[in-house]
């Protein structure tokens, strides 16, 4: 099932968790090549200290749930594989 993730959308883990927004598509360096299924997702989240850090993990579109559409204006750093 095909969710259509885009680049900026905002979504959760079906389980909970923190609101994360996706990157984009997952490259996978083993087999060179876009994963149709599987999408990278950024977050914050604070350390023992009390400072943030970014989280990067990929997951895959059966574990997501949109929680908000991504807005049209351009996110830097973001990678959008549908913009020029």
């Amino acid at each position: 099932m095909n969710k259509h993730f885009i680049a900026g959308d905002r979504v959760k883990t079906i389980s909970g968790g923190p609101e994360m927004t996706i990157r984009g598509q997952h490259y996978d360096v083993d087999t060179n090549e876009y994963c149709e299924t599987k999408f990278d997702c950024i977050w914050f989240a604070k350390t023992n200290e009390g400072k943030e850090e970014v989280r990067y993990r990929p997951f895959d579109e059966d574990e997501l749930v949109k929680t908000k559409q991504h807005s049209t204006s351009t996110h830097p750093g973001v990678y959008n594989s549908h913009e020029q």
